[in-house]
């Protein structure tokens, strides 16, 4: 009886320690899609909204998937951003690869524009990662940022 306690405790820690599936399927992607953002990122603090107009983006990943990428959301969520100060939102990001739509819902925090471009993380159910906003129209003082180009190294999970 001791001898069958300890040969199943002992599967049990073997079964905690093993990853689960999700987590051997990780692998690493690329994101780039277009963005309109509303009333835009400026020097006063703005709350507002983002968005792709859909699936208008690419996703790339190192194990040879690719597919379409969209993304929605709000920034200034929890305070007003400015390009100044930085800030904090959540959307939901939707891709589709091989015939599969995924909506995953996210938050991110990004820093202050620096050398024109816009930093930050994202971390999503599925996906998660490290961005960059390169602006296309605006600069944040003289005009709001009102678009730009998002470009994410994420790890997708699945």
């Amino acid at each position: 009886m001791l001898s069958a306690l300890i040969v199943v405790a002992l599967m049990a820690s073997a079964g905690a320690a093993s990853p689960t599936a999700a987590q051997q399927q990780a692998t690493r992607c690329t994101v780039e899609v277009n963005i309109v953002a509303s009333p835009g990122l400026s020097e006063h603090p703005s709350s507002g909204a983002f968005h792709s107009n859909g699936e208008t983006g690419t996703i790339k990943c190192a194990d040879g998937r690719t597919g379409t990428f969209g993304t929605d959301g709000r920034y200034g969520t929890k305070n007003p951003s400015t390009c100044t100060s930085g800030g904090e939102g959540w959307g939901v990001q939707t891709f589709t690869i091989k015939g599969v739509t995924v909506r995953d819902t996210f938050t991110f925090t990004n820093a202050a524009v620096s050398q024109g471009t816009i930093s930050g993380k994202s971390e999503g159910e599925r996906l998660a990662g490290s961005f960059t906003i390169t602006p296309t129209d605006g600069d944040c003082f003289a005009k709001p940022i009102t678009k730009g180009t998002i470009r994410e190294d994420a790890i997708l999970q699945g």
